[in-house]
Order: structure tokens, then sequence, then C-alpha cells
């Protein structure tokens, strides 16, 4: 089982994201997210749930879904916030 705190910690980073985009809504991409959280698709989709995301067949978006990550969001910078994150609940 995830550990609750981490999947939260992990959400919000994305709610604050999708925040960004002042109403547009966001897209995100699950393989691009599985790829951050070392391949495991099952943490991707609860991290995304808990974030507000809904499925689509390989993006994930919340709102409208008007909005990529990268037109709010440098990716490769989220993904060193979220790795630190999962890092920081493997050394508890």
């Amino acid at each position: 089982m995830y550990d609750t705190n981490m999947i939260d910690n992990l959400a919000e980073l994305l709610r604050k994201a999708a925040a960004r985009t002042r109403g547009r809504g966001l897209r995100i991409s699950l393989p691009w997210l599985i790829g951050v959280v070392d391949g495991d698709a099952k943490l991707a989709q609860h991290i995304l749930r808990r974030a507000g995301f809904s499925p689509d067949p390989a993006t994930w978006s919340t709102g409208r879904g008007a909005a990529k990550l990268e037109d709010f969001s440098y990716p490769t910078a989220l993904a060193d916030k979220l790795t630190d994150v999962l890092r920081e609940f493997a050394l508890k």
C-alpha cells in the first residue's frame, strides 16, 4: 500500500500546476508521470486522482483540460520536485 501523506504531497504539486492555468484546465501525460515515479503506474494513477484529474486514454486532465503541462510549468522542474518528495518518503 502507498503512503497517504506521500500521495497527498505529490498531488499537491500537480494541483498547484493546475491552478496556474486559471480555469483553463490542465492535461498531464500518464506515461510522463509514470516515468517520474519510477515506472509505478498505480502510484501515478493514485496521484492524479488525488489531485483531481480525470482519465483519458493517454492523458489525465482537470477542468476543461485545455492546457498542456509545458504551457504553465517546466515539466523537468516539476519532475524534480516530485522525485524529491518520493525520495523524502523513501527515507522514512
